[in-house]
């Protein structure tokens, strides 16, 4: 799995994992690398967050996780698989 963080601000760290891409491994991600880099970053608020809606990015644990921090990081709401244009 590759994740990587982007803004016109500035950019994160690309993250290399050879692991199994789940929703446990993307919660990891999201509270180790995306709040930092939010907080650090965006800390005007002004920042939102947009992922890609596979799986794992769209399970119970990452959604309830995103909403639990929604005033700290602020994310585009996109259905999951959607057949709509996605700017990722």
């Amino acid at each position: 799995m590759v994740w990587d963080v982007c803004s016109w601000r500035d950019m994160g760290n690309i993250r290399l994992d050879t692991s199994r891409d789940d929703s446990d491994r993307y919660l990891s991600i999201l509270s180790d690398h995306l709040h930092s880099f939010m907080s650090i970053v965006h800390s005007d608020g002004l920042g939102q967050f947009q992922k890609d809606n596979a799986t794992p990015h769209a399970s119970r644990v990452a959604t309830k996780w995103l909403q639990e921090h929604s005033s700290d990081i602020r994310h585009f709401h996109w259905r999951a698989k959607s057949p709509e244009m996605n700017i990722i």
